[in-house]
This record gives structure tokens, C-alpha cells and sequence, in this order.
């Protein structure tokens, strides 16, 4: 159930963000990389060790490819990729 909450709450951070920096892709791409790294540190933190679930992982996989298909820019898909590692 977080993970769906998560999904909603990332697809609406982005289409604020859209809203609210007039499309800048290097802004968006940052913000929502660093959004997703620590959204991903929070739920692998609370996973227990004898659970192997990749729940965290389809997740943000889910928000990634939303987010691909609705914007079309691959600039912008790797630049969240790479700050996503780097939150």
C-alpha cells in the first residue's frame, strides 16, 4: 500500500513541478532525482533483512516509466536516473 502512495505522490510532485517551473527540464530532472533517492532510501531502510522484497525497486521503476512516457524526454529521464543515485 506505501508503495502505491508513494507512485501517486511522485507522478504528483511531477505534474506540480511541470506546472510550477514552466517545463525546465534540468530543474524538474534534479528535483524529482533527488525525491525519488531518498523516497527509495526510506523503504529500503525499513525492509527487514530476511526480506528480499523488490517492491521499493518495481516502484520506482513504475515512477520512472511514467514519467518517461508522459514527458517523452530522455534528457530529462537520465538526469533523474542519475540524481536518484545520488539522493
Amino acid at each position: 500500500m506505501e508503495n502505491i502512495l508513494a507512485i501517486g505522490a511522485g507522478v504528483a510532485l511531477r505534474v506540480v513541478l511541470d506546472i510550477a517551473t514552466n517545463k525546465d527540464h534540468k530543474l524538474i530532472g534534479i528535483l524529482i532525482g533527488l525525491w525519488e533517492g531518498v523516497v527509495l532510501s526510506h523503504f529500503l531502510s525499513k525492509r527487514t533483512r530476511s526480506s528480499r522484497s523488490k517492491d521499493p525497486y518495481l516502484a520506482l521503476a513504475t515512477r520512472l516509466a511514467i514519467d518517461l512516457y508522459l514527458t517523452q524526454s530522455v534528457s530529462r529521464f537520465a538526469l533523474t536516473c542519475a540524481w536518484t543515485l545520488l539522493g
